[in-house]
């Protein structure tokens, strides 16, 4: 099994690896690095999620050079991540690959419920948001009917069913921002627009129309009818 943690800084790549090596004799198969342009929970505060110097383009350097220190496996970045232009650059930029998530929800296989493909497909760059979250980190996602029912007072109550242990705190970090991240979670992956909350990246709004993952992939790798697999 490939074990390929995600990280947000140098250093803590350069803490998983120590720890790693020291308890398990195991270094990553690869690192995943995540900037502030991602969907859901971001590894930055909400002042760094846009400060240019916590872009993608900034962290990489730093992440390869630690990368360095414990061998060669592969970096790949993540958050923002769009078009083959994008890919590009980074590939320039020292990384071996790219993870992509929010670009992937406008294809027709993706397995989101229709109103979690429709409520991003229909999203305007000004609903795309950072908001705080009961993890304690600010979360990415689509300004929907639940924030307007948090405002209200109308918010789903919390009922605290998942008994999350960390770092909610068996509902407290959930009663100081309003919500159950788990609950709210679980009713966007049924298409619940009233209480859902839509996980997005910041190109969300980026989407308008669906299509194949065939034909995505052939765009992203200019591989006419994929002869290149």
């Amino acid at each position: 099994m490939a074990l390929v943690p995600i990280v947000s800084s140098a250093r803590a790549l350069s803490v998983i690896c120590k720890q790693w090596q020291r308890k398990y004799g195991r270094l990553p198969d690869a690192v995943v690095l995540e900037g502030p342009e991602s969907g859901g929970h971001q590894g930055f505060s909400p002042e760094q999620c846009v400060d240019p110097a916590f872009t993608i383009e900034n962290l990489l350097p730093s992440v390869l050079a630690e990368r360095d220190n414990w061998g060669d496996f592969p970096v790949l970045v993540a958050g923002g991540v769009w078009d083959r232009a994008d890919i590009m650059r980074f590939l320039a930029l020292g990384a071996s690959g790219v993870q992509m998530g929010t670009r992937f929800i406008g294809t027709f296989e993706c397995d989101a419920h229709p109103n979690f493909k429709e409520t991003i497909l229909k999203a305007e760059a000004d609903d795309i948001v950072l908001m705080k979250s009961p993890v304690g980190m600010p979360a990415r996602g689509v300004r929907t009917a639940l924030q307007s029912r948090m405002e209200e007072g109308t918010a789903p109550q919390i009922r605290c069913v998942s008994q999350c242990l960390t770092p909610c705190g068996h509902g407290k970090g959930a009663m100081e921002v309003g919500y159950c991240i788990a609950d709210r979670l679980a009713d966007a992956w049924h298409g619940d627009r009233e209480s859902g909350l839509f996980f997005s990246g910041s190109n969300g709004a980026r989407l308008k129309d669906m299509m194949s993952v065939h034909d995505l992939i052939e765009e992203l790798t200019q591989d006419p009818g994929l002869q290149g697999r």
